[in-house]
């Protein structure tokens, strides 16, 4: 099932007639029109759906009759139906009456909401682009009677438009009923193709009048007492089951075609550099999942339509009898299907589905088919995809599936057992086997895999190349830590904990570095003595899965190293120790490290609030961060309280939040995405504030988010509080690259550069922090982080900090001289260029040259106020 806040095209239909229904029957009866004629509800006429009885049920029954209506409920419904209430079902038949009685009523003249225009005309949009196939079934199927049932359904909607039309907000009729419909295929107006829909989690989105209406509506009569008055229900009239089934292709198809464009246009702004890999992997997969999501929805409501082949004939059939071409025609005997509906038998992947078909009847339990390099000839990477003839369009990607299906038979033996994730086209082929249907979305996933080759062509393989240079970078700053620290250790981070790290190196090993599915290939073909495979031959034409495995180490990396730096405390108090130093003008140049890192921490989290801008706030600060209680600075605090915060010391934060709903599914192999409310509102406020930059340019507060966001694809806001399915994705998209900066920061490099500044500051201020504490304030090199602490004490009255930190000498003036003296060792790195190096590799990354941080360069204009 599609998530609760999405939906498709067909159940957005069902709901927009049934949210019609109901206004044109609450409405009506408002203005007079008498209930007893309104019919009352009647068996359903789809053949999957037990009829339901109109009168109140009792015990299993009418338990059995709430399952059943929980089942029929729209998914964004609030609103809980009790067993007991009046169901109407309006008559197609009805609504001109209905919209004539309220177009009639004058006291006062009934508006029509733009919320219901909206669905009206939505439906008439999909009728008419469905009445254009269903005119072709006629020919196919002779089925006359259900083509007559659709023409009168669609002059019905039609009418209902036109008599409310002068009932309807001026811009809307401008807007929507001025138009043109959508053509045959597909490409109308904007908001009138719904592939699914996402709740806006703020507004409500139900078209129904406040339930006070119902009670005051003149037919309903009023209970007294405590006990609550049951609201009617609507529901429009439900066409017979063979109809529904061919209105339901018809929509399920628009949403994957629709969704596929999407995507290649995802592919074509990575390839330009304008979105992330990791992104639109991501993205790619996420609408992969959706689309077998949307044909479980549609096999439920039709189980007789029970595969894939069964609905995709139909639907290529009759598409083919309308432009006058027979489906099984053939032009030469070995062709795949007839080539002059090229166009069509791609839009319904025919093509990619009868490659499939055919590599499933050769698949075999514990064995892989293997070829001949050149076996099935060569493809032609000379010419631009969307110039090649038909012919040679089909004769490529057979090729490439053929070739790559047993690389993929062999990933799958592999992945399994691999804590990177696999995508679903690799599961789909696991799954497949001699006699079994092959779903729809196994066939749109292997489509993705080919769309993926055809957009990027020659430069397919840089997505192998980004994850190779992704997982040396990882895998070199991991060792380099191994050997800083290979003498010094701290209690917060044991031995045993360095497991994490070595696994990272180990996944890094075996999995990136390591051409696993070569191995297995040189075995088998070794065996019939064919020649060895190019190692990452699947990886370079797989940029998809190349994505997915960066996501998983970068996000694994991440965690670990933000893990490591607060066990140490390097990266927190050096940078308490910056900004004490840049706000008493010490330092000439900012360090655009620790600027940077702050910046995405927030200086909410790092500082405690406001970065502090004056000697006592600076030391109050520190001791907040290393869990020195707040109220430890009360005046009134008793002597000997405890001082020890419970929250325990101030660390950096996981970022990512958008990455976040990912790493069950793709750093731990697990088999879906977890899709709540809460879940995607990082998703829904990146887009907000996207959309908040977009249209406030000149105000926006830092640069380096700038950097961060690159070039993203936005669409214009919809007025409706829902979106299409492609919005969604669009905004996951976006959410995910923005988040591209954040993810790229390597915080064991970080840590480590801290850590050498730390070192530097001590020798410079050692001499005067033994005249004033004693040896003991640095009995061993892991108690680096504290000698900030003592060099704020230094400057201020504090004399001593119970439990924490050794008391000053007595006698020892008071005096800032100590932190001047540890700016000299902080201007020297950055004067040196270390105090960039990682805002460097960053932008090499990002491959955005360097990141912008405006005004940071300028001492005198530095404020984060």
């Amino acid at each position: 099932m599609l998530p609760n806040f999405l939906q498709s095209n067909y159940q957005t239909y069902k709901q927009d007639t049934d949210s019609i229904a109901k206004w044109l029957a609450v409405k009506a009866k408002q203005c007079g029109y008498p209930a007893d004629l309104l019919s009352p509800t009647v068996p359903p006429t789809s053949l999957h759906q037990p009829a339901r009885p109109s009168q109140r049920l009792k015990g299993a029954a009418r338990k059995k009759a709430k399952d059943v209506a929980k089942e029929d409920a729209a998914p964004l419904k609030d609103l809980q139906i009790s067993a007991d209430a009046p169901k109407y079902t309006i008559q197609v038949k009805d609504f001109v009456t209905l919209a004539e009685c309220i177009a009639r009523f004058t006291k006062p003249a009934v508006e029509v909401p733009a919320t219901l225009a909206r669905a009206l005309n939505r439906a008439v949009e999909l009728r008419q682009q469905h009445n254009t196939w269903c005119r072709s079934r006629v020919e196919a199927e002779r089925s006359v009677d259900s083509n007559k049932s659709h023409a009168y359904f669609l002059d019905i909607l039609e009418r209902t438009r036109e008599i409310l039309k002068p009932r309807m907000p001026p811009e809307l009729i401008d807007d929507f009923l001025s138009k043109p419909s959508s053509n045959g295929n597909g490409q109308g107006n904007s908001d009138t193709q719904i592939n699914g829909q996402i709740s806006n989690m703020f507004v409500g989105l139900d078209i129904q009048e406040p339930s006070q209406t119902f009670l005051d509506a003149p037919d309903v009569k009023q209970e007294t007492g405590n006990k609550a008055v049951p609201e009617p229900t609507y529901e429009a009239e439900k066409l017979r089951s063979t109809e529904e089934q061919y209105l339901a292709a018809h929509c399920l198809f628009q949403d994957v075609r629709n969704i596929r464009s999407f995507l290649r246009q995802l592919w074509a702004n990575y390839r330009d550099g304008g979105l992330s890999l990791v992104a639109v992997s991501i993205t790619t997969n996420t609408a992969i999942d959706f689309v077998r999501s949307m044909e479980q929805d549609c096999l439920q409501r039709f189980p007789e339509k029970s595969d894939y082949e069964s609905i995709m004939h139909i639907f290529y059939s009759v598409q083919c009898l309308h432009r006058g071409h027979d489906p099984s025609s053939k032009q030469q005997s070995n062709d795949l299907f007839n080539f002059e509906v090229y166009d069509l038998a791609e839009e319904v992947m025919v093509p990619t589905y009868i490659v499939l078909e055919g590599l499933q009847r050769i698949i075999s339990p514990d064995s892989v088919p293997i070829y001949k390099p050149g076996h099935f000839g060569a493809r032609d990477m000379r010419n631009d995809w969307t110039k090649k003839s038909a012919r040679d369009k089909v004769h490529d990607d057979s090729l490439v599936l053929m070739e790559a299906f047993p690389d993929l038979m062999l990933m799958t033996m592999i992945t399994s057992k691999s804590p990177l994730a696999e995508d679903e086209l690799i599961r789909g082929i696991r799954q497949m086997a001699p006699g079994r249907l092959i779903p729809l979305w196994l066939v749109f996933a292997a489509q993705c895999f080919l769309d993926a080759q055809h957009v990027l062509g020659r430069d397919v393989a840089r997505g192998h190349a980004e994850l190779q240079q992704t997982a040396n970078a990882i895998r070199a700053s991991i060792s380099q830590n191994f050997d800083f620290h290979k003498s010094l250790r701290v209690e917060n981070w044991p031995r045993q904990n360095d497991f994490q790290l070595n696994e990272s190196l180990r996944v890094i090993e075996e999995w990136i570095r390591h051409d696993m599915v070569a191995d297995k290939m040189k075995a088998v073909k070794a065996a019939v003595t064919l020649p060895p495979p190019e190692p990452f031959r699947l990886l370079k034409q797989y940029p998809l899965i190349c994505g997915l495995f960066s996501f998983a180490i970068q996000k694994t990396a991440q965690e670990v190293g933000i893990a490591f730096a607060n066990a140490w405390g390097s990266i927190m108090y050096t940078g308490h120790l910056y900004n004490a130093i840049r706000q008493e003008k010490f330092l000439s140049k900012a360090w655009k490290d620790m600027e940077l890192l702050i910046a995405l921490q927030s200086t909410e989290k790092f500082f405690v609030g406001d970065p502090p801008k004056d000697l006592e706030g600076y030391l109050k600060r520190f001791l907040l961060s290393v869990a020195y209680s707040a109220t430890a600075f009360a005046r009134n605090r008793r002597r000997g309280a405890a001082i020890a915060s419970a929250k325990g010391p101030r660390a950096l934060s996981e970022l990512c939040a958008v990455g976040a709903l990912f790493k069950g599914r793709y750093c731990q192999n697990q088999h879906t995405v977890t899709w709540t409310p809460d879940g995607i509102k990082p998703i829904i406020e990146a887009k907000i504030e996207d959309d908040s930059e977009s249209e406030n340019a000149e105000k926006k507060s830092t640069k380096v988010k700038t950097a961060a966001s690159g070039s993203l694809m936005r669409k214009p806001k919809s007025n409706s509080g829902s979106m299409p399915t492609t919005d969604f994705l669009g905004d996951l998209a976006n959410a995910l690259h923005a988040e591209t900066l954040e993810m790229s920061v390597d915080y064991l490099r970080m840590h480590r550069f801290c850590w050498m500044l730390l070192r530097n500051v001590n020798d410079v201020c050692k001499p005067q922090l033994l005249e004033m504490f004693g040896p003991g304030y640095l009995e061993k090199e892991n108690q680096l982080p504290f000698m900030v602490g003592y060099i704020f004490m230094a400057a201020t009255q504090t004399s001593r900090v119970a439990n924490l930190l050794l008391p000053r000498r007595a006698g020892v003036e008071v005096s800032s001289r100590l932190l001047a003296r540890a700016a000299t060792a902080l201007e020297g790195m950055v004067e040196s260029g270390a105090g960039e190096i990682e805002s460097k590799f960053i932008a090499q990354r990002l491959g955005v040259g360097e990141i912008d941080y405006g005004e940071l360069d300028n001492l005198d204009a530095h404020d984060r106020t």
